[in-house]
């Protein structure tokens, strides 16, 4: 009797069991912060200042017209240095063919007063909105430069600080 009472109580266990479904591990739950920095893209986008022939020993200045490209700047005060390139200095720029020599020099404004260098001698502007554009560069050889025929080149490293 004793045995049947044991499996009855032992099988009305496993009924409970059954009904009551499978066993719970518990659950809990918390916040994953997302976060992202977003910096400006101002940039520069290249530019150029192609003077043309020049005549060996021609007696007035060849002048020219170049640009600077900037892109995505925001609304700020920003400054465009350029250097004296890499045969001169910002006071006495020289393009080189070999050993030869052309002094020629970059200005900020249209009179070619003002150089276009360093610290001081940088150019400064305000931007209104964010924005992309141009600059205009202002070169000038001046006459008189009797040097050899050739290609004369110079890379002067722009600097853009926003």
């Amino acid at each position: 009797m004793k045995s049947l009472q044991s499996l009855r109580g032992g099988l009305g266990a496993l009924a409970l069991l059954a009904l009551a479904g499978p066993a719970s591990a518990g659950t809990d739950q918390s916040q994953l912060t997302v976060t992202a920095t977003v910096r400006s893209g101002c940039s520069l986008t290249g530019g150029s200042l192609a003077f043309g022939d020049y005549v060996s020993g021609q007696p007035n200045a060849l002048d020219a017209v170049g640009s600077i490209h900037f892109a995505n700047c925001p609304q700020a005060v920003v400054t465009f240095e350029l250097d004296g390139g890499t045969n001169g200095s910002t006071a006495d720029r020289r393009m080189s063919s070999g050993a030869s020599k052309l002094r020629y020099q970059i200005y900020r404004n249209t009179t070619r007063t003002t150089v276009w260098g360093m610290g001081e001698e940088a150019l400064k502007t305000q931007l209104l909105v964010p924005q992309s554009g141009q600059l205009e560069v202002y070169g000038r050889i001046p006459g008189g430069q009797v040097v050899p025929a050739g290609t004369y080149t110079d890379t002067v490293t722009i600097t853009l600080t926003f």
